[in-house]
């Protein structure tokens, strides 16, 4: 092509537009898939960070119980690993760090995990080279992410809760007057009046304990499927498959649900005021029969924070395994309010 000019006529190159408008060529993605032990408050403690590409917005998730490792079930966590890097951790007293640690594991508080937490974020962002991360806490996880991220709220995308738990006296009620109901059912006057002389406090009584987890509502539904996959990679209390599984059942009833339950019963998530300095979001399962949905509810709607939302999706207690696609979804949709992808 010429360009003519009052002096001369000038030559410029032409770009074949097939080569002019050619893409970029995208970064091939490079997966993680780490898992080791790290020293976490003073003991080691098991730390896996997966995903399919380490460039994508990583996530901490706390597991429930507590005690509840979700080491031997890392593959209910593949949707996950598709989107996001996916960080998880044995907390003290649980899985494979009750495994490493056994019955001596010293400082099984509430205030000493909340800190271990703080820690295992730092290895992970360290791990990737982040700056923040989302923090995802389920059920007894979602007591513990309240405490972590109000300890070092500026390391956090948000924190999400999913199986929120508010009140956990009135988790206990309700599942003590459930259970009540089935008793009295069932015609077993003895039960009945056991339950009816049960308080909180009794919880870190296994007897006791073993007595409401007899009466109360069973699972149901969709959380069938998770319970499935414990029973199928576990084996059943009485006849385990593995030391895993001996850890996993051993660390949760020797150690994590008598020491930790307390801290369960008393936890009030309002008692801290309902400022929140951190964007604050739930992803509750509609049929979740042991956190009561509503309650869940009604706290955001009384939180104030930089962004808040509340969505209920398909699915019990266990959705965020059950239901993967509507957790996910929803969580996408929360982060992209705060600019995170």
């Amino acid at each position: 092509m010429f360009v003519l000019t009052r002096r001369r006529l000038i030559k410029l190159a032409v770009v074949p537009a097939a080569i002019a408008l050619a893409p970029a060529p995208r970064a091939s993605p490079r997966p993680i898939a780490k898992a080791d032990f790290v020293p976490i408050g003073g003991i080691p403690q098991w730390v896996a960070v997966r995903g399919r590409d380490r460039s994508r917005t990583a996530i901490l998730f706390l597991h429930g119980g507590p005690g509840e490792a979700q080491s031997p079930f890392l593959s209910v966590f593949a949707p996950w690993e598709e989107r996001y890097v996916t960080a998880q951790w044995d907390q003290r007293g649980a899985g494979k760090t009750f495994g490493k640690n056994g019955t001596s594991t010293p400082n099984m508080t509430l205030q000493q995990m909340a800190q271990d937490g703080v820690e295992v974020t730092e290895y992970v962002l360290n791990q990737l080279g982040l700056r923040k991360l989302i923090l995802v806490g389920h059920s007894w996880g979602s007591i513990l992410g309240l405490s972590v991220i109000r300890l070092r709220p500026t390391l956090f995308h948000a924190f999400v809760g999913t199986g929120q738990i508010v009140s956990g006296r009135g988790l206990f009620e309700s599942q003590r007057l459930s259970a009540v109901d089935r008793a009295r059912a069932a015609g077993d006057a003895q039960a009945v009046a056991e339950l009816n002389g049960l308080s909180a406090r009794d919880l870190t009584d296994r007897s006791k304990l073993g007595l409401l987890f007899k009466w109360q509502a069973p699972f149901a539904g969709s959380d069938m499927n998770y319970i499935g996959v414990q029973e199928e990679t576990l084996g059943w209390p009485g006849k385990l498959k593995s030391q895993e599984a001996a850890d996993w059942y051993s660390g949760k009833v020797s150690l994590s649900v008598p020491k930790l339950v307390p801290y369960l019963v008393d936890f009030e998530a309002g008692a801290a005021g309902y400022d929140l300095p951190f964007p604050f979001f739930v992803i509750q399962g509609r049929d979740d029969g042991r956190t009561p949905p509503d309650a869940a509810r009604k706290f955001v709607s009384r939180v104030r924070a930089p962004a808040k939302d509340y969505t209920a999706i398909e699915g019990g207690h266990f959705a965020c395994f059950t239901n993967p696609t509507g957790f996910l979804d929803a969580l996408d949709r929360d982060m992209r309010k705060l600019g995170v992808s």
